[in-house]
């Protein structure tokens, strides 16, 4: 039986597999940070970081390899 990853996409939500140095402020969003692809360009997406009143913290931009999908919106 085949595995078939599903592609990410603007508006999916996804989790991040590694830690990743924050664009604003210092320090890393840890794996398993969550964000939302506003983005994207071929592999790269760019993900918005935001709090739980959706406020955004940070944009990174990861590669989709880097990203587990939590939640297709696209």
């Amino acid at each position: 039986m085949t595995i078939v990853k599903q592609a990410i996409h603007e508006n999916d939500y996804v989790e991040l597999t590694q830690a990743v140095d924050k664009v604003e402020g210092t320090g890393q969003w840890p794996a398993g940070t969550i964000g939302a692809v506003v983005s994207e360009h071929d592999q790269h997406k760019l993900i918005e970081i935001s709090d739980d009143r959706g406020v955004m913290l940070d944009l990174i931009s990861q590669t989709e390899a880097q990203l587990e999908l939590v939640a297709k919106h696209s």
